[in-house]
């Protein structure tokens, strides 16, 4: 959540293309054509949400063939997703000498930091390739709370004094009170046990939901790597700075489409316009510096734990990166937080 994934969805799956099915129906047309023809997205949402339930969901065959025809080009009758078969590489641009064939994907951001996800993910598709963007975790807390308060509150003009002062009101009480339940979470945390089970168990088992803490407990990245990570092997998982994907996201592109092993030749480089999405605005000196400080203090050596986890499992330069990412991305939001109120909804453009 608010760390990139819609804007990779979309870098991808451009406006996905026709796909004829054997009833004769066609998805939807657009003339903006996908950035890889071998990668293809779920045609109704970019988040399918199917991972992130109970295993008992998972393991019954008519919700897997519900989420399996999530991705247009799916026959149920002749496809066999889970052995890799696909019938439809030539209407997807592909010749038949292509490996891996086609690559479905969705971006789901929830994935990350549910419980449920990573094992369920692994007992369906033991070879799936997996993505994560980790944005710096005070901005994406910030950012998520933000966003939600926005969307509750869209009656409201956000330069008006009204609206900052519900805006102060909403978001200094909910992320002061997220982060008092994982201080007394993280106070239970004993020696001998992998954090993410006991976190996982005091923030998600009393009620079966991460709401109450979601926009603070995203941005503990090591908990939910250490969870990913035991159930995959780092070559399963590329993972990227936010920050970096958005300064340079045609060499991010680049790199995921080798990784997958496609074919770079068809890698349709001048038709993708990278766009920045769903750019917000905060109220002016709405957000305490006590607080920004609190939020700074709390992340700092979840921070650290995550560095180490990643130079463990061969993520090195990545470290790197992201200690410098991370700090232009503080500054960054810092400096949001001084200026006035933007246009809902702007975007701008941003060169490959």
């Amino acid at each position: 959540m608010k760390g990139g994934t819609t804007a990779l969805f979309h870098y991808l799956n451009g406006s996905q293309p026709a796909i004829h099915y054997p009833n004769g129906s066609k998805s939807h047309v657009d003339l903006k054509p996908r950035y890889h023809p071998g990668i293809i997205g779920a045609h109704a949402t970019k988040e399918v949400n199917f991972f992130n339930k109970r295993p008992t969901k998972i393991a019954n065959a008519t919700l897997q063939q519900q989420y399996f025809a999530s991705f247009p080009g799916m026959d149920a009758l002749v496809d066999q997703p889970l052995a890799g078969r696909c019938s439809y590489p030539a209407q997807l641009g592909l010749s038949s000498s292509s490996r891996p064939a086609l690559v479905r994907m969705e971006a789901t951001a929830m994935y990350l930091a549910h419980p449920f996800a990573a094992a369920n993910v692994q007992r369906l598709l033991p070879q799936v390739r997996l993505l994560a963007l980790l944005r710096e975790p005070v901005s994406r807390a910030l950012s998520s709370v933000n966003m939600l308060f926005q969307n509750q509150h869209a009656h409201l003009e956000q330069a008006s004094p009204a609206y900052q002062q519900a805006w102060q009101a909403y978001v200094i009480t909910e992320l002061r009170r997220q982060l008092q339940v994982l201080r007394g979470c993280y106070a239970k945390v004993a020696p001998g046990f992998a954090t993410y089970q006991l976190i996982d168990g005091c923030v998600f088992a009393p009620n079966q939901t991460l709401t109450g803490v979601l926009h603070v407990h995203v941005g503990l990245y090591a908990v939910h790597l250490e969870r990913w990570l035991s159930h995959f092997a780092p070559e399963q998982l590329l993972i990227w700075s936010s920050h970096a994907f958005d300064e340079a996201p045609a060499q991010h592109m680049q790199q995921l489409v080798h990784w997958l092993g496609l074919d770079p030749a068809l890698t349709r480089h001048n038709s993708t316009t990278f766009t920045h999405m769903h750019k917000r605005s905060y109220p002016t000196g709405s957000l305490p510096a006590a607080l920004f400080e609190e939020l700074v203090a709390f992340f700092q050596p979840h921070n650290e734990r995550v560095f180490e986890l990643l130079q463990r499992h061969g993520y090195g330069s990545l470290v790197q990166q992201l200690r410098r990412a991370w700090q232009l991305e503080l500054a960054g939001t810092i400096s949001k937080l001084q200026e006035k109120p933007a246009a809902h909804g702007r975007q701008t453009q941003v060169q490959p």
